[in-house]
């Protein structure tokens, strides 16, 4: 839900050539080999981490080749591997709860509680800023990566 990315890429190639031309394509991204390959209507850009202990969240990236009047139109989805997001989601369900504790704190603590609230709050902000910041350089990272590789490839 909140990690995964839509784009839209036109492209003036047919979609069967477009098709041909990126199945069984390999991309590096940050030294980790993605392979383009055919899943029923749709193609897929799977990442091979088998052998890499230092990946933690990757996407998985889900293209749909449409035609159009010019070309082809590809609609791209990408969103994190069901064995990968675990620990953001956990962190989210955490820094929501915490903001809401501080917050309840806050109105019903009647100004005993308010450095304990803020306290909260401040932890729930830190946390959400290094969450976010390490997805920017990891997972997000690697979507904007695959999205300019099918871009200069389309």
């Amino acid at each position: 839900m909140i990690f995964r990315k839509y784009y839209t890429i036109q492209s003036k190639k047919n979609p069967e050539e477009l098709k041909k031309y990126l199945l069984g394509q390999h991309l590096k991204v940050h030294s980790l080999d993605f392979e383009i390959y055919d899943k029923g209507d749709s193609i897929k850009v799977i990442p091979h981490a088998e052998n890499d202990d230092h990946v933690y969240t990757l996407p998985i990236t889900k293209l749909k080749i449409n035609k159009s009047a010019n070309g082809s139109i590809i609609k791209m989805m990408s969103k994190p591997r069901r064995i990968d997001i675990g620990g953001p989601y956990l962190l989210i369900i955490f820094i929501f709860f915490a903001v809401l504790a501080g917050v309840l704190l806050r109105i019903y603590g009647q100004g005993e509680y308010n450095i304990t609230s803020y306290i909260l709050v401040g932890i729930s902000a830190v946390a959400f800023i290094i969450l976010w910041m390490r997805m920017e350089q990891g997972y997000f990272d690697y979507i904007r990566k695959i999205n300019r590789w099918i871009k200069e490839h389309a």
